[in-house]
């Protein structure tokens, strides 16, 4: 019985160790960089794209929400710029974007993942223009492109930093 004990006490410390080295190892991985949703919004009034933003004003914010807001921002503009995703004019309320979390930084390229919401067929929407869009805080630096892909693995917009 004591032996099987040993046995049992060897094995969960032998366990234990190896999570310990796979822990290690992960920590040398890409860091993930800090990346915050700061606004969503339906009527942007931006063509289509993605605009980096690299020091508040009120004017390349505008008509977004926010613009409303912008000194209770409090971002630390020294280390984070934000990038501003527009969907671009759609025909009805069954549109939207939004942050999905998760946003890392590869092969100097910074990817970031959104949900690119369209109508669901049978549904019935508000029929009226909107132009949505999504305001999220970056770092400014660590990565040469902006990869944004939806919840399909479909590549929306590419943007090498050297075309800013």
């Amino acid at each position: 019985m004591r032996i099987g004990v040993k046995a049992i006490v060897c094995s969960v410390l032998l366990l234990w160790l190896s999570s310990c080295s796979a822990n290690n190892q992960s920590s040398k991985a890409v860091d993930t960089p800090v990346v915050s949703s700061l606004a969503t919004d339906r009527f942007c009034g931006f063509q289509s794209g993605v605009t980096i933003i690299s020091s508040p004003s009120e004017k390349t914010l505008q008509p977004m929400v926010i613009s409303q807001t912008i000194d209770r921002l409090k971002l630390d503009w020294a280390n984070y710029q934000l990038l501003r995703i527009n969907m671009g004019q759609q025909p009805n309320m069954g549109y939207s974007l939004k942050y999905r979390g998760g946003a890392k930084i590869d092969s100097n390229t910074l990817y970031i993942p959104v949900q690119w919401d369209t109508p669901q067929p049978g549904m019935m929407y508000g029929q009226m223009l909107v132009q949505p869009c999504l305001l999220l805080s970056i770092p400014r630096t660590g990565y040469e492109q902006i990869d944004i892909r939806d919840q399909d693995g479909r590549l929306r917009w590419s943007v090498p930093l050297s075309e800013r």
